[in-house]
């Protein structure tokens, strides 16, 4: 084996590992596995691609060829259902930093003739960053060398903005280019200041220009005095996707909330749909009010949209006309009738988390899917799948086999997943394999008889069969290097503008050290159950540094992610994750006096169990884990001395805890310096959670309490999920009191 201990192998070495990087998200696949979709009777759901890169949008070319779009600015190409291993194109000089990147791709009304492509990106010359719509042209399923143009150049992203890019792009039926632009980390501002409601600059809005990047003579705004000219609507905070029905030029704008509602908005020339002053429906009668809504208890963000629509009809007739939706946090894709859109219905379930919708020309939808999660690490684990009407009972594969290297001598297990399957058998190399016929498949230890062997299951039913795709068995006796995060220290916490230095090491059986040129650096920051990137993924150092934003302070469960992933010099990885929790946790605070509890001890960072201390298990509220707060047990009652240091919030969800079922009955208040200012009403098990924001500026005295909801329930186990403070003038006592 290699061991770069000499100057030329060094060398040779580094030389190893920039060819390895060029591949290393094909490496990293292994960290997440994509599921298929859930689909209605009569359609099936298929992967057609993975290892991507946070894929961010999807474009269907008139001859079906597929265009991926990833925020590092590498775009791929899918032909005949498979993905080309060579890069379509690689924008130069991309900012991916935070939700920054390329967001959009789509192609010319005139595609067949003159083979034009734009891709919107966020970029970077210097300290400046700005979005610009780029076009290429296509030629043998690359962009051609030198064709790139610069179609619209958007002003300057203000300093210290990271979020809210927007980024979708569509071609009318009038055969103007539409452009979605994001707020820009809009703060909720009064409306006469804010950007979404500011005529002269492009943030918050729909764009309409020329293909060209001149401006249409007859835009709503284009006569305005000081107001930016191609500006089509307003009042948005983050039309992250829309789409425009062919034939009619119906635009449906998606557009993602803020606290609690989702929209889909009409688009019409001069709207206002009332960001920062409304989200979801207003009484204002100067706002444009949604087409449709939907609550964050139902989703968190809706992140692709599409019109069902194509040349040639393949969906049943019911399906022809619809709007398809996809929200990223329920993993859902849903549908509503122009005609009646204010009910949506059901279509697709199981994915995860959704960030595009594109119906192609025979009649196929593709989505792309982060499959990234609070429980996932790594970011090259984005795929495309593809949903068709086969009009046949088969069965249908829900999860299927992964491509795997294993080292020698080690077990694998290959396992698929479908629904409707009567029957299983698992092949090698095409042939039966006997007693292979449950839904896992083990080999105890390979071997290099087993190297390169491929593996597939047939599933059946009495309507007929269906294979899964082929899982690869690649055998190694290259062992996984070893990544360490060395800094920041585990259990460390964060404030909001702090800068926190982030420094790993890597050491590998065969290789010795692994060199900064093996180093892939992320960050992400985490919310519930789904990351939000923040730093995308960086080679080249052992080390770096952020600066902690102002994102998501005022929702209770988040938290940094930092991932270091290593890959020696045969291509084997290693991972190490950091989380960072928000300063300060309650359950890092020493209360006041001994708390009153109803059954057993408070809890820190579980919930209440039985009446033994440290015998609950994690927090979870409507299936969602926390790995901060306070387990208690109504009759409770928790206080806190501030001394009036705070200036920030009380910042926590509550619920009674998902482990007792349906049983519980409670009613949470937080009181100051003696005052109630939080009442939950009475929450049952199973209720949906609440979550609290409430200003502790200045207070002495905060009380955390729960009383029994007295309709005669047990198990009135509450939580206290993520509870924290902030605006703290000084740090929380180390120790719990609890």
């Amino acid at each position: 084996m290699f061991s770069p201990s000499s100057r030329a192998n060094a060398s040779a070495y580094i030389g190893s590992m920039k060819l390895l990087l060029v591949v290393v998200w094909l490496a990293l696949s292994i960290i997440g596995q994509a599921r298929a979709a859930s689909v209605p009777e009569g359609f099936s759901d298929k992967q057609i691609a993975n290892s991507l890169n946070s894929p961010t949008s999807v474009t269907v070319l008139p001859d079906g060829r597929v265009l991926v779009t990833q925020q590092n600015g590498i775009i791929r190409i899918i032909k005949g259902d498979a993905m080309l291993p060579d890069n379509f194109y690689a924008v130069q000089n991309v900012d991916s930093y935070a939700e920054r990147g390329c967001l959009g791709i789509t192609s010319d009304p005139n595609f067949a003739a003159n083979h034009f492509l734009y891709i919107y990106c966020t970029l970077k010359d210097g300290e400046r960053s700005f979005n610009r719509i780029l076009r290429v042209t296509e030629a043998n399923d690359r962009a051609v060398a030198g064709s790139e143009y610069v179609v619209l150049t958007l002003p300057d992203v203000p300093t210290g903005v990271r979020w809210h890019m927007g980024g979708a792009l569509h071609f009318g039926v009038d055969g103007k280019l539409y452009v979605a632009v994001g707020g820009h980390e809009e703060t909720w501002l009064p409306p006469e200041t804010s950007n979404s409601q500011n005529l002269a600059n492009p943030f918050g809005k729909i764009l309409r220009i020329n293909a060209d990047g001149s401006i249409p003579g007859d835009n709503p705004y284009v006569n305005t005095p000081g107001a930016y000219r191609a500006n089509f609507n307003i009042g948005l905070r983050n039309p992250f996707s829309f789409d425009i029905q062919p034939g009619t030029g119906l635009m449906y704008i998606n557009d993602v909330g803020a606290g609690e509602w989702e929209e889909i908005n009409k688009g019409m020339p001069g709207a206002n749909y009332g960001w920062p002053d409304a989200e979801g429906m207003s009484t204002n009668s100067r706002y444009t009010n949604p087409v449709y809504t939907y609550s964050h208890h139902d989703g968190c963000a809706i992140t692709g949209g599409a019109f069902y629509n194509p040349p040639k009809q393949q969906f049943p007739d019911s399906y022809v006309g619809k709007y398809l939706f996809a929200d990223f946090c329920s993993g859902a894709i849903s549908f509503i009738d122009p005609a009646a859109p204010a009910t949506a219905h059901g279509f697709a379930t199981g994915i995860d988390y959704p960030v595009g919708l594109v119906v192609s020309p025979d009649g196929s939808l593709y989505y792309l899917a982060r499959n990234q999660s609070a429980d996932v690490a790594g970011a090259s684990v984005g795929s495309v799948g593809k949903i068709s009407f086969t009009n046949t009972k088969t069965p249908r594969i829900t999860l299927q086999p992964q491509t795997q290297t294993i080292f020698l001598g080690a077990p694998v297990t290959f396992t698929v997943k479908a629904d409707d399957a009567t029957a299983i058998q698992w092949q090698r190399n095409g042939v039966a394999i006997a007693g292979a016929t449950s839904a896992s498949y083990t080999i105890p230890a390979v071997t290099q008889a087993d190297n390169h062997a491929s593996f597939t299951a047939v599933l059946r039913n009495a309507f007929g069969s269906t294979t899964s795709n082929p899982a690869i068995l690649t055998v190694t006796t290259d062992r996984s290097p070893v990544a360490t995060i060395t800094s920041p220290p585990e259990d460390s916490r964060f404030t909001l503008g702090e800068t926190i230095t982030y420094t790993g090491t890597a050491t590998d059986a065969e290789d010795g050290v692994v060199p900064p040129a093996a180093y892939i650096w992320q960050v992400d920051f985490m919310h519930n159950t789904h990351s939000h990137p923040f730093i995308a993924a960086t080679s080249g150092a052992t080390s770096g540094t952020l600066t902690v934003p102002a994102f998501e302070s005022d929702s209770a469960n988040t938290w940094l992610r930092i991932s270091l992933t290593v890959i020696d010099s045969q291509g084997q990885t290693g991972t190490a994750i950091r989380d960072i929790y928000p300063s300060t946790q309650i359950s890092d605070m020493t209360p006041a006096a001994t708390p009153v509890n109803g059954l057993g001890p408070v809890e820190k960072n579980k919930n209440n169990g039985d009446a033994a201390a440290g015998d609950g298990t994690s927090i979870t509220l409507n299936g969602i884990p926390y790995a901060k707060g306070l387990g208690v047990h109504a009759p409770s009652d928790v206080r806190y001395l501030l001394g009036g240091t705070c200036s920030g919030n009380l910042v926590t969800d509550v619920g009674v805890d998902d482990s007792v079922g349906n049983q519980g009955s409670v009613v949470f208040q937080v009181w100051l310096d003696g005052a109630i200012v939080f009442d939950s009403g009475l929450m049952h098990g199973g209720d949906l959670r609440k979550s609290v924001n409430i200003s502790v500026a200045g207070k002495n005295e905060l009380r955390l309490v729960v009383t029994n909801g007295g309709d005669g329930n047990v198990s009135d186990r509450a939580d206290w999920a993520a509870a924290r403070v902030t605006g703290c003038q000084t740090s929380a006592p180390a120790s719990a009191g609890s």
